[in-house]
């Protein structure tokens, strides 16, 4: 009895393992008859034990295991804002350093690195916060902060492609897309940080269409708006001697001749130190990013009133931020009709495109901020 239970122990501890193994004796184990079948037989051999997932049995500790993740992402969406601010920063301090010499006719390379990177860390951070909330990123202040931080980033590539020569260009481009993201990092409480849930109505596809194109227009208009500020800053510093002349439509088409046909003028332009020059690329900038922003607004303008019938029944229905929607708009046509086919002074167009600034960011922020409306979705209606 003793042998038989030990064989019989021998015999299931092998069928455990999975092989074959021999006997104490060292022979190997008879084979079981088909009639007589061993107590082992049939039996299955048992699983080795593997490595389970977690699983969270209280609510604690499924909060912990929830939370692990977003505060991994968390962290690196901080990384990523301070790498941006810190290249907007340099970029800024770069672009000044070479104003106060002087030197605004292009675009460095030290100064297109610097600037690429904080472009390309605010739209890592955007694409991340949009896996993390699973809608687009512009559901609340802080995300159409980044969005408007990077625009005006994208802006000054497309202005630096198109000319060149338009260095002057990134001393008004930097400072504000940096003052733009660190308000957003350091102003703004981190309860308004934190990505939120859309409501019913934001639900829909016309998100990514209609706000992405609302905020491009923004980020191009400040640009535009920047550059005529610049204008009527050089032009204050050179004097009346360097303003430039009024140009009409069959002006501005016959001007390549006329400085052909008055070589002459290039020793005036010279002693005004290049202000001119400085002038003439302001007001060239200036119409480009408002003739873009313009676009990118009636676009906006066009699909908001498409959304708003699907959401709320009405294509217009005199919200503060349609209203002033609608103003901008008219102010900037104001701008263009007055640019292209009247007689203004470049002094005059840039007067009033200067003072667009301020509209655009009524438009912007001055109606959400106060909770006025159903686009708000500020603190300070609490």
């Amino acid at each position: 009895m003793v042998v038989t239970s030990t064989r019989f122990r021998s015999g299931f501890e092998c069928g455990r393992r999975g092989g074959s193994c021999a006997s104490s004796s060292g022979t190997r184990p008879r084979a079981p008859n088909r009639e007589r079948a061993s107590p082992c037989a049939g039996r299955r051999a048992p699983p080795c034990p593997r490595a389970l997932p977690v699983v969270a049995t209280s609510p604690e500790e499924a909060y912990q295991v929830s939370t692990s993740a977003l505060v991994t992402l968390s962290t690196f969406e901080q990384v990523l804002g301070k790498v941006g601010f810190g290249s907007l920063f340099a970029t800024t301090g770069l672009y000044w350093s070479k104003a106060a010499f002087g030197k605004l006719k292009g675009h460095g390379t030290l100064e297109k690195s610097t600037m690429a990177s904080a472009n390309f860390a605010l739209l890592v951070l955007l694409v991340l916060r949009w896996v993390d909330a699973g809608h687009f990123p512009l559901s609340n202040m802080y995300e159409s902060l980044l969005f408007l931080s990077w625009g005006i980033s994208s802006v000054h590539f497309y202005l630096a492609y198109k000319i060149p020569q338009s260095g002057v260009a990134g001393t008004l481009t930097s400072p504000t897309a940096l003052g733009v993201l660190a308000f957003a990092t350091l102003i703004l409480p981190p309860e308004l940080q934190r990505a939120t849930a859309l409501v019913p109505a934001l639900k829909s596809n016309w998100l990514f269409m209609h706000v992405s194109v609302m905020m491009m227009s923004y980020a191009t208009l400040l640009v535009g708006s920047l550059m005529s500020f610049g204008f009527l800053v050089i032009d204050l510093l050179a004097g009346e001697g360097a303003s430039l002349p009024a140009l009409g439509a069959a002006e501005a088409a016959a001007a390549p001749e006329a400085e052909l046909a008055e070589p002459e003028k290039a020793d005036e332009e010279d002693s005004y130190g290049g202000k001119r020059d400085l002038l003439e690329t302001c007001d060239d900038l200036a119409y480009r990013s408002i003739g873009l922003g313009f676009a990118f607004l009636t676009i906006g303008i066009i699909s908001g009133a498409v959304w708003a019938n699907e959401a709320w029944g009405s294509y217009w229905s005199w919200d503060p931020k349609e209203t002033w929607a609608l103003i901008t708009w008219l102010f900037y046509a104001v701008y263009l009709h007055g640019r292209i086919y009247k007689d203004w002074s470049p002094k005059k167009t840039a007067a009033v495109s200067a003072s667009g600034f301020v509209i655009v960011w009524i438009c912007y922020v001055g109606v959400n901020l106060f909770g006025v409306g159903l686009h708000s979705y500020g603190f300070f209606s609490k």
